[in-house]
């Protein structure tokens, strides 16, 4: 009998469930694009800062060359993105445009330098590659050097902070905090350095053999007589563990991911870097998508008139494309109109035509009907002449059949016996008529004197022809009778 398999349950409850999506659909989530022909590296790096602003952007993005940047903004909203970053070459440099979905505002960058995250980790001597579970939670941002109070900054340091879910410290668990991406602004030239980096934490107070034992490592005991000797070996201290200081290390308030670091022990917090780098220029901030008025300018000055001569510019061309955008569509209108009309009028011709056809196929159809029923009526006529010519032909040939059946003699009669004729050459006797006006021949004999010796003949009622006499020899020959 097969096993019955196990009903699976949920552990959760359906309130933390809920909580947990809701939080995923109030999170920002972005777009990371290229733009044009970028080249391949371009590419990695664009799959390498997604891996950044995981987990709430589209990683399997694909753009293709016929998509444009007005259907990734109309896709945007039903999709809750809020930013875009879109990565394009120019003939200058590598250049990155910061979008804040619907409505703006726009920020451009100049990309001065950047390394992919294989390129970080080809200089390390122990590289990390980060797992899919490290990649479930969004990084911490943390912003160095972003409080000049100009106008620029303020609209950056916003944007940027708007990109990631806000940070609730009350409420945080320490286990979700595996990333942290780092922008540090120079004040020298105001480029942006933008670092990431993984969390780890390290247990302290303990020496390297039992940091060891520690994390289920299994240490070679095949000199050593105890594993005493293994923990009291001096000079086992790892060179990070050199390097931390009392300000990496805390008292953990929370349970963290790794062996060792249990909650109220003191452990040293440490940063490995996963990459990409990217150094960042601002060039110029824009109202709404690329489309409005330009806020800041990194190599163009202007006076508070030439600002408002620009925004005045911008204003007449906004309302020079509504009213081309309104002219176009009564355009539109208008040729949609043109164009039922036309087809409206063609359909009438074709109508027309197809009634003229309809006309002269409905007439070839009554001269096919009347031929047919003149061919019916000659068929009908031949038939009817033909009936009547076989009725003609059969009544004939029944008159024939009665008539040849009237001239048989009657059943049980006996021809007499022809006497001598007085013509001795066999010719044909003359008739005689006599008083009643009846011919009669030599060779007709009444059945009263059949026999007589006086050789006399009278009329009879059977008569035989002439070519019957000169056919039988036995009346020459003075035979007793005619025998045929």
């Amino acid at each position: 009998m097969p096993r019955k398999r196990r009903k699976k349950r949920k552990t959760q409850p359906k309130t933390v469930l809920a909580s947990a999506e809701a939080e995923t659909d109030k999170a920002p989530k972005s777009f990371v694009i290229r733009r044009g022909k970028v080249g391949n590296k371009v590419i990695s790096l664009v799959h390498d800062v997604r891996e950044v602003m995981m987990p709430n952007t589209a990683s399997a993005l694909k753009e293709g060359k016929k998509n444009k940047l007005k259907d990734f903004l109309n896709v945007a909203p039903t999709l809750n993105v809020t930013h875009m970053m879109v990565f394009s070459k120019s003939t200058l440099a590598l250049n990155m445009r910061l979008y804040r979905v619907p409505r703006g505002p726009t920020l451009t960058f100049r990309v001065l330098r950047y390394s992919l995250k294989q390129d970080v980790a080809s200089i390390q001597k122990k590289p990390h590659v980060p797992t899919e579970r490290e990649l479930l939670e969004a990084p911490l941002l943390v912003l160095n050097n972003f409080s000049d109070p100009s106008p620029e900054n303020k609209i950056l340091a916003s944007m940027l902070q708007t990109m990631f879910p806000q940070i609730d410290v009350d409420n945080m668990r320490l286990k979700k905090c595996r990333r942290v991406l780092l922008m540090n602004k120079s004040l020298t030239d105001g480029t942006i350095e933008m670092r990431h980096y993984l969390i780890k934490a390290a247990p302290t107070g303990i020496s390297r053999s039992i940091k060891k034992i520690v994390r289920a490592k299994i240490p070679n005991l095949g000199r050593l007589r105890d594993i005493s000797e293994f923990i009291e070996k001096d000079g086992l201290v790892s060179d990070s563990e050199a390097e931390d200081n009392e300000e990496n290390k805390v008292k953990l308030p929370q349970d963290f991911s790794g062996r060792g670091n249990q909650r109220s022990n003191k452990s040293a917090i440490r940063l490995k870097e996963i990459g990409p780098r990217l150094s960042l220029q601002l060039l110029k901030i824009e109202e709404g998508i690329s489309s409005g008025a330009t806020l800041y300018h990194a190599f163009q000055k202007r006076t508070p008139q030439e600002a408002a001569e620009l925004k005045e510019k911008k204003r007449r061309e906004a309302e020079l494309r509504k009213l081309r955008r309104i002219k176009q569509e009564r355009n539109v209108e208008k040729k949609r109109k043109e164009k039922e009309a036309l087809a409206r009028q063609s359909r009438i011709q074709a109508g027309l035509v197809e009634e003229v056809q309809q006309k002269s196929m409905d007439a070839e159809e009554e001269e096919e009907e009347e031929e047919g029923q003149d061919k019916d009526d000659s068929a009908r006529r031949k038939k009817k002449k033909d009936a009547k010519n076989d009725a003609v032909s059969k009544a004939k040939k029944k008159k024939k059949k009665k008539k040849k059946k009237e001239t048989k003699p009657k059943a049980g009669y006996k021809r007499p016996a022809a006497k001598k004729s007085s013509n001795p050459r066999g010719g044909e006797s003359k008739q005689k008529t006599n008083e009643n006006g009846t011919s009669s021949s030599p060779s007709s004999i009444d059945d009263d004197n059949v026999g007589s010796s006086s050789g006399s003949t009278s009329s009879s009622n059977i008569k035989r022809g002439p070519s019957r006499l000169l056919s039988c020899r036995s009346v020459f020959n003075g035979g007793g009778g005619c025998d045929c």
